[in-house]
């Protein structure tokens, strides 16, 4: 996957669009420094506006953090429908988006961190209701794959486990920083999520999809 175009605050600040320009200039600086080390003032300083500029449109440091992470959700869930309307099963629409979920933390990184941030998820509903809302797009496929919608959730649960798992080994360099591990751990999910598929409906073979 291409390395996400954001382009620097300052460059991306056109007709007024302040709030826009200071979440992309939010996510550029969490992504050299992460979360806890952003800052308003260097967001406002790369959007070339003043220090108090921002609080006309965030009430404060977190609520611009907040509004970067709904960005990315934002991002993701147009990944996620891309993923899920390629795929012709649902075994391999599940394996797709854990495959690009991987790739797109990889890529990310600062925006991943955001998603995750113990901090922003317990003091913001909306963002906990997005992610889960993510989460949600994969469910018509595990109700495909399961008997009933208890099965289903558990297998959905199960899934979304995996791809976080694989996703922050990723980010904190267990697997290397390179293209290449990067491909190798997309590839390595698809074919643990086929297996956790298969296992959960009682299968032993068949791992190339139903």
């Amino acid at each position: 996957m291409a390395r996400t175009e954001r382009g620097r605050g300052r460059e991306s600040y056109h007709h007024g669009d302040l709030a826009t320009a200071l979440v992309r200039a939010t996510l550029e600086i969490v992504d050299e420094v992460g979360v806890r080390r952003f800052s308003v003032i260097e967001a406002a300083r790369r959007t070339g506006v003043s220090p108090g500029a921002p609080y006309r449109h965030f009430a404060d440091r977190d609520a611009l953090l907040v509004a970067a992470s709904l960005d990315v959700l934002n991002r993701m869930k147009e990944l996620f429908l891309e993923v899920l309307g390629a795929a012709t099963t649902p075994t391999e629409r599940l394996a797709a988006v854990v495959a690009a979920y991987v790739r797109v933390a990889a890529d990310l990184r600062g925006g991943y961190e955001l998603l995750t941030a113990p901090s922003l998820l317990e003091a913001n509903p909306e963002l906990r209701e997005g992610n889960r809302a993510l989460a949600d797009l994969l469910l018509p496929s595990a109700l495909e794959l399961a008997p009933d919608a208890e099965s289903a959730h558990a297998l959905l649960d199960a899934i979304c486990s995996l791809m976080r798992g694989y996703a922050a080994r990723l980010i904190d360099g267990e697997f290397g920083t390179s293209e290449r591990a990067v491909e190798e751990i997309a590839a390595r999910a698809t074919t643990a999520t086929r297996a956790l598929v298969a296992g959960h409906r009682g299968e032993t073979a068949g791992l190339t999809g139903q």
